[in-house]
């Protein structure tokens, strides 16, 4: 099976289009990575040769148990080292299909990465699902809500085996 037809892939790719209009749509241009190979990160925004931010988006639904989201932790241990070689923060977008968000949300990885406890539970967090490192729903700033036909779409390539709550 070639890398682009693997169902994550196919969501991912919807989420990306989804944040870089966004972006575009703010007068930010976008550089991506041309090489088909494994990237450091998703794209470059970059507004008025100014502004330049490291994006990384994640197409996935939030925890159902827990306010939470949360990435590889094999991932979130080389966004940090990018991170601190670059001197440029990431921030990691998420895009959301779950039914008590249905929105992009975002937060810069300085942020996330700092230790706090939300409801009890220390974050950021690898203990509750392992090799996932999850962040607090708390911490997010709201981009935009999706439409219906964004909804839809991503719902296509859910890959949850279990339902939505």
């Amino acid at each position: 099976m070639d890398w682009e037809d693997r169902t994550t892939v196919k969501k991912g790719n919807i989420g990306e289009r989804i944040v870089k209009k966004y972006f575009e749509s703010k007068g930010y241009v976008i550089y991506k990575c041309i090489t088909e190979k494994a990237h450091a990160f998703d794209f470059l925004a970059v507004k008025d040769k100014k502004i330049f931010l490291i994006a990384e988006i994640k197409s996935k639904a939030r925890l159902n148990k827990y306010e939470a989201t949360g990435i590889n932790s094999r991932h979130y241990q080389e966004y940090l080292t990018i991170m601190d070689n670059m001197k440029m923060d990431i921030i990691l977008f998420f895009v959301d299909e779950h039914p008590k968000e249905e929105r992009i949300y975002c937060q810069r990885l300085s942020v996330l990465k700092t230790l706090k406890t939300v409801n009890k539970i220390n974050f950021p967090n690898i203990q509750i699902a392992r090799d996932i490192t999850l962040f607090s729903l708390a911490d997010m700033i709201e981009v935009k809500k999706l439409n219906l036909e964004e909804l839809n779409e991503l719902k296509l390539y859910s890959t949850r085996n279990y339902n939505y709550l």
